[in-house]
């Protein structure tokens, strides 16, 4: 008699997999990561240095704390959300880069808020992202 290996579900599996394609397609990805990066985004906002009357002139106006870019990444099927400056930044605010990375003549020590956000908040932002995820895909 004949070995045989049979497997039950496969139907199960090939309906998880195209919802899984199903929401790699739609903008429920870009939607989770945007809902995901709101505790760091926003730990970011209170641990940005702020003066007491904000930024007045021709750079914008108000506090870099209220003006920190989100940006949503997509290159070559890959998804992520970025927040904060680049050191290229020549926006109205690329002051908030030298409160980030300080300055090479020392002038303006550097007072990191940006990775502090995102190291104390990184789990809660996975935990978010999973739940949204798994709601979607009725899990």
């Amino acid at each position: 008699m004949p070995a045989r290996l049979d497997f039950d579900g496969l139907d199960a599996i090939v309906n998880d997999l195209n919802k899984m394609n199903e929401l790699l397609e739609s903008n429920v990805i870009d939607d989770a990561l945007e809902e995901a990066i709101q505790p760091a985004y926003k730990d970011a906002q209170k641990l940005a240095p702020r003066d007491k009357k904000g930024h007045q002139g021709k750079y914008g106006s108000g506090h870099m704390a209220d003006n920190i870019p989100l940006k949503l990444v997509r290159e070559n099927g890959y998804r992520a959300i970025e927040y904060g400056w680049e050191k290229s930044d020549r926006s109205d605010y690329f002051y908030a880069k030298f409160s980030e990375w300080g300055t090479s003549n020392s002038k303006y020590p550097k007072k990191p808020f940006m990775n502090k956000s995102m190291s104390k908040n990184k789990n809660q932002c996975f935990n978010v992202f999973s739940e949204r995820v798994r709601k979607e895909l009725g899990l």
